[in-house]
């Protein structure tokens, strides 16, 4: 079966697919959510900064107060120590806890492999299902570990900068942040180009993981047959399917990545002009300017990040689709709910109208049965059949 075979699963939001990862995560939520709030601590001190700036340029700097300059400076280091502490504490908070997802997720996913039948594995290859259990899972941690705590703070970030520079002068505020209604529309408009390449990609990778798979696995046969090049000819193949379609997603990267760094940049331009006429003309002073630019600075990055965190994100949802559709898989051979209960064993087998037949066989042969007389039924016909073995008294 190819990827195109494969079942695919319903078509939900983002959100809700990264939500059902929810049962896995609920024993590591609180070390995660004091991840995001010890790397929020650690945006808000690099915030604080700019302000420091504001200060002493238009305080110290202008009164000749030393003492006032040798204080700033202090400041300004003892903010970017809490900064690092706090990025070193994020990582010590949020890198275990993912992997201990990644490895439940891993164990429930092999446990559903070995209850499912063998009907299954015989429509699914084996590389799909290595490249779930391996690769897609890895991208669940990562996104876990660093894109999840990542994408809230940085967006929660934006806004509070937005409302530090609507503080400052609410007309330069104003300027930059009207830039946040394009990039949120190309947002969703990159959500929904780079999620459907995203997903071939990982299915196209599942299949060349079963190609490279069954080779080595028929390594004897390719070679008694000279084979090899014709093997080395759909490898290739499926390999440059593979190159075109990761090609897809950097371009479709690059188009995001040149919206998110052009529009912030026009803001700047924007900002400076009207800034420096503000300046002259009603009094605005040089420390806030300072600052209004610092804080613009600092906002840039996470302005920048939205892109490869969204698309953290999207991978992240592929994976978890694929991983729900294994997962997902009606066993036809499961335990019913209210077993029936046998109050006096009597330490017998017994078979009764048992029927068999061929998953291949044609729709109009009858299934052989333990009364059938059928010669390729090779059953003795009779209506029930006990274990000799089973009906000894033990």
């Amino acid at each position: 079966m190819t990827s195109s075979s494969a079942p695919s699963a319903a078509h939900v939001g983002t959100v809700a697919v990264l939500l059902r990862l929810l049962p896995w995560a609920r024993p590591v939520l609180p070390r995660m959510i004091l991840g995001g709030a010890v790397a929020l601590v650690a945006q808000l001190a690099l915030l604080a900064i700019p302000q420091v700036l504001q200060y002493v340029t238009d305080g110290p700097i202008q009164d000749g107060d030393l003492g006032g300059i040798w204080f700033a400076g202090a400041l300004v280091l003892g903010l970017g120590i809490v900064e690092a502490l706090m990025i070193f504490l994020r990582r010590k908070l949020t890198v275990a806890p993912s992997t201990r997802v990644e490895a439940t997720l891993r164990n429930d996913l092999y446990a559903k492999l070995q209850q499912l039948p063998v009907g299954f594995h015989d429509r699914w290859p084996s590389g799909q299902l290595l490249s779930r259990s391996m690769s897609d899972l890895g991208v669940v941690r990562r996104f876990l570990a660093f894109g999840l705590t990542m994408l809230v703070v940085n967006a929660l970030m934006i806004l509070i900068g937005i409302g530090i520079l609507l503080s400052m002068d609410w007309r330069l505020g104003l300027l930059f942040g009207l830039c946040a209604g394009p990039i949120i529309a190309i947002g969703f408009r990159f959500e929904r180009r780079y999620g459907k390449v995203a997903r071939r990609s990982q299915d196209q990778q599942g299949d060349l993981a079963t190609t490279v798979e069954e080779s080595v696995h028929g390594i004897r046969v390719l070679k008694a047959f000279g084979r090899g090049g014709h093997a080395l000819r759909g490898f290739t193949k499926q390999a440059e399917q593979l190159r075109g379609t990761e090609i897809e997603k950097a371009r479709a990267v690059s188009g995001i990545w040149l919206w998110l760094i052009l529009i912030p940049d026009t803001a700047y331009a924007l900002c400076l002009l009207l800034g420096a006429v503000l300046t002259v003309q009603d009094g605005v002073t040089v420390g806030t300017l300072l600052a209004f630019f610092a804080t613009a600075a600092v906002l840039r990055f996470p302005i920048e990040s939205i892109g490869f965190l969204l698309s953290m994100a999207l991978d992240t949802r592929n994976a978890l689709d694929r991983f729900f559709e294994v997962l997902d898989e009606p066993d036809p051979l499961a335990d019913t709910a209210e077993p029936q209960r046998i109050d006096r064993p009597r330490g017998e087998l017994r078979f009764e109208n048992v029927t068999f037949r061929y998953p291949d066989a044609p729709a109009d042969q009858a299934p052989c049965s333990t009364g059938s007389t059928s010669p390729s039924s090779r059953v003795k016909p009779s209506r029930s059949w006990v274990s000799p073995a089973a009906a000894r008294p033990p």
